[in-house]
Order: C-alpha cells, then sequence, then structure tokens
C-alpha cells in the first residue's frame, strides 16, 4: 500500500513536469514562427501552452501579445483586463491593454490604463519611460507630461523626464534646469 502512494506521488509529479516542459517546447516553437513571419502558426501554440499552464502568466502573456501582434485588438483588450484581475502583479497586461486600445483609437481609455500603470507602479522610472515614449510618439502630449512628472517624482534628475516637460513648457523652471544640465541655451529648448 505504502508503495502505491509513493508510485501515485511519482507520477503526479512526472506528469506536472512533462506538462511544464511542453508548454516550454510549444511557447519556444511558436517564437520560431514569429521570427519567420508566422504569428497564424504560433497563436495555437501559444494557445495549447496556456492549457498546458493555465496559472502561468507568461504563457497568457505570450498568446495576448501575439493576439496584439496579429491586430485582435478587442480580445486583447477584454482577455488582458481579465488576465491582470488573476495576476495583478504583472502590470505587463495592463501595458498589453493600453497598446490595444491605443490602437483602435480609444484614447481616453489607453491614458487611463497609462494612469493605473503609473499609480499601481511609480517608482519604476524604466516602465514609466516606455510609456512616456508611446505617450510622446502617438501625439498625447498631456499623457507624456503627466508621466515625466511622475518619473521626476521617483528620480528628481531624470534627463528624458526633465527634456519632455521643458519641450512642453519652454518657458518653464524644468526648460531652465535642462538647459543648465545640458549646457544649453535656455531659449534652444523647445
Amino acid at each position: 500500500m505504502k508503495y502505491v502512494g509513493i508510485t501515485t506521488i511519482l507520477l503526479a509529479l512526472l506528469i506536472s513536469g512533462c506538462s511544464s516542459t511542453n508548454a516550454e517546447r510549444l511557447t519556444l516553437d511558436a517564437f520560431q514562427h514569429i521570427d519567420e513571419g508566422g504569428i497564424e502558426e504560433a497563436l495555437p501554440l501559444f494557445e495549447d501552452a496556456c492549457r498546458k499552464q493555465p496559472e502561468n502568466p507568461e504563457y497568457l502573456y505570450n498568446l495576448l501579445y501575439a493576439k496584439l501582434r496579429n491586430m485582435e485588438f478587442e480580445s486583447v483588450i477584454e482577455k488582458s483586463g481579465e488576465a491582470f484581475m488573476r495576476h495583478p502583479l504583472y502590470l505587463e497586461f495592463l501595458y498589453l491593454k493600453a497598446r490595444a486600445q491605443r490602437e483602435l483609437n480609444r484614447t481616453d481609455a489607453a491614458i487611463a490604463t497609462y494612469r493605473e500603470i503609473a499609480r499601481l507602479n511609480p517608482g519604476d522610472v524604466k516602465a514609466l519611460a516606455i510609456l512616456l515614449s508611446e505617450a510622446a510618439t502617438h501625439g498625447l502630449q498631456e499623457e507624456a507630461v503627466y508621466l515625466a512628472q511622475v518619473m521626476l517624482d521617483a528620480d528628481p534628475s531624470n534627463m528624458t523626464a526633465l527634456k519632455t516637460l521643458a519641450e512642453a513648457d519652454p518657458s518653464s523652471w524644468f526648460a531652465l534646469v535642462y538647459a543648465y544640465l545640458m549646457k544649453e541655451d535656455p531659449a534652444s529648448v523647445q
């Protein structure tokens, strides 16, 4: 009887280990398809990996990222919100949601999502810099200014944030500080 219990435990561990290995293999195969330009071939592999490891947020992120690249924006918005509710430490799901919202020209929703990310993790200057860059690239100047201010709260000497604020208002204190640090004429910051 003792051996049956041990055998059952070992079999369960083996199956769960195989499931993890299979999910990893599927994910690697999916990324290879993406590298070769085959997003359609990658999607079912990511879905299978998620089914094999449903509690692993990385497999779900990979699937949602592939759907974003495949322009399945509505699905990404819905599923990213659900994924974030299940895995609240993975702000990357909110980032995917904001990108999909932006792609659908839902600017107000994208801004609200950006602000949620900044509110949840105001000290992550690297993530804030990515969000600021996205906002500036897509013409969301007001949002870029907001994110720059949040960045300066976390890192008062952040040059990217100072530059963003200086360019937004060339007559501001930020423009003077940025010009001084860059050894430029304050009038040239625009």
